[in-house]
């Protein structure tokens, strides 16, 4: 799946990008972000836009949709019904990582989009610890992958076109069916893959954050 994704933007892009009135928190300029840590999400409170923290993995973190879920079957899982129908996000970045190993040798790659930063469907939780403390969690959404991404892996991150935000964002009055349209494969010729060294070590790849304490 998706191994990680980067947010090269700082909140002025963003907010101009996607229309965010309000920003309350944002990882600015993260060439990585894995699975578990937190990032940067866009969510509709009271109609407008918010930009805010969410930890990538709903709870329990190792559930099996818990990092990435098959846009494709989420309607006949009655367990994210809630979820699906009223907690929609949108994950903001610049490109996602890809990997594989054939033999001895290992071929990474980042992909973009031509255009720059994009959006990724996403659902969102809170989860709420014995202590009475609030975490936001969220999962990306996939779809099949397209001729780009398909040597890597079955299913890419599903992107959403810009006017099909509003929508995919909306808490009421949108029915479920025509969701589903919104999370169609990407056009591969609007995207790039860009070759990385296997180990990270090139100045335009990785830079791991400092694990936060939950």
């Amino acid at each position: 799946m998706c191994q990680s994704i980067s947010i090269m933007a700082e909140a002025p892009e963003l907010t101009d990008r996607f229309q965010i009135e309000h920003v309350l928190f944002h990882t600015a300029n993260r060439r990585e972000i894995k699975p578990t840590e937190s990032l940067s999400a866009i969510f509709e409170h009271k109609e407008k836009r918010v930009l805010d923290e969410c930890r990538w993995g709903l709870m329990p973190f190792w559930a099996k949709d818990s990092l990435w879920m098959d846009s494709r079957t989420m309607l006949w899982k009655p367990i994210f019904d809630r979820v699906v129908k009223k907690q929609r996000c949108v994950i903001p970045c610049n490109g996602f990582y890809l990997s594989r190993t054939e033999g001895k040798e290992t071929e990474r790659v980042k992909i973009t989009m031509r255009s720059g930063t994009f959006g990724i469907a996403g659902l969102y939780d809170v989860f709420r610890s014995a202590s009475g403390g609030e975490m936001r969690t969220c999962t990306l959404l996939m779809t099949r992958a397209n001729g780009l991404v398909s040597p890597f892996q079955e299913l890419m991150p599903a992107i959403l076109e810009e006017e099909d935000i509003d929508n995919w964002l909306k808490k009421d009055g949108v029915e479920l069916s025509p969701l589903h349209p919104m999370l169609r494969s990407m056009d591969v010729m609007r995207m790039l893959s860009i070759p990385l060294s296997a180990s990270g070590s090139d100045k335009v790849e990785f830079e791991s954050p400092r694990p936060e304490v939950i």
